[in-house]
């Protein structure tokens, strides 16, 4: 009992320590992912909410690429949101599916042409904090939720490499709240990614 304890004391003190966007931005965030992981569409209004509130949090925090990545979410939102309900065939559900070749190169191309030029403008420009770590998590995640809109199996694998990085920038910028989030993101993106294979190979596209 006083392990139980213990432990719900540090789970309060770790929510205390918390300020009340993130604490919101956090909870509608562990919706989304835990539906996202489900192919349920209700993901996407939850998703929105919670890189809404985030945005404002990380741009007075001077992590400029991530506001704009936060904002970039909100539309891709949106995209996601109607492609996962009418983005098949007939406007059906989208199934799951796999990147291809081609695909992977327009995007790595594109992904290091972005990089550069955003990296030097965060550092010398905007004089933003980690800002190199802050573009490259910016550049793999946007890939990332364009392929999760898309139902692309692969957006899981670049969600946990980039959300493994956000675990260090957040924990770094004093954020234990969406550090935690970011930690949890990690071990549900590598659970997305089993539960979509399977329903690839079952051809299943959940409405």
């Amino acid at each position: 009992m006083d392990l139980i304890a213990n432990a719900a004391g540090m789970v309060m003190d770790f929510i205390s320590a918390m300020g009340t966007g993130e604490k919101v931005s956090t909870l509608t965030g562990l919706i989304y992912i835990v539906l996202s992981v489900r192919q349920n569409p209700l993901c996407w209004p939850f998703g929105i909410v919670s890189v809404a509130i985030w945005m404002i949090i990380v741009f007075t925090g001077k992590l400029y690429m991530d506001a704009f990545l936060q904002l970039v979410y909100v539309l891709l939102g949106f995209y996601g949101w109607y492609q996962w309900l009418r983005g098949g065939a007939d406007s059906t559900p989208l199934p799951v599916r796999r990147v291809s070749a081609r695909l992977w190169a327009w995007m790595g191309g594109l992904g290091l042409i972005v990089t550069i030029p955003l990296g030097l403008f965060s550092q010398h420009i905007l004089h933003a904090s980690f800002p190199w770590w802050d573009t490259v998590t910016t550049v793999l995640s946007l890939m990332a939720q364009y392929l999760l809109a898309k139902k692309y199996l692969e957006n899981w694998v670049l969600w946990i490499v980039a959300d493994a990085l956000y675990v260090w920038i957040y924990i770094a910028k004093g954020w234990p709240g969406y550090s935690m989030l970011m930690g949890i993101y990690t071990v549900m993106a590598a659970i997305g990614l089993a539960g979509w294979y399977r329903s690839m190979r079952s051809g299943e596209a959940v409405a």
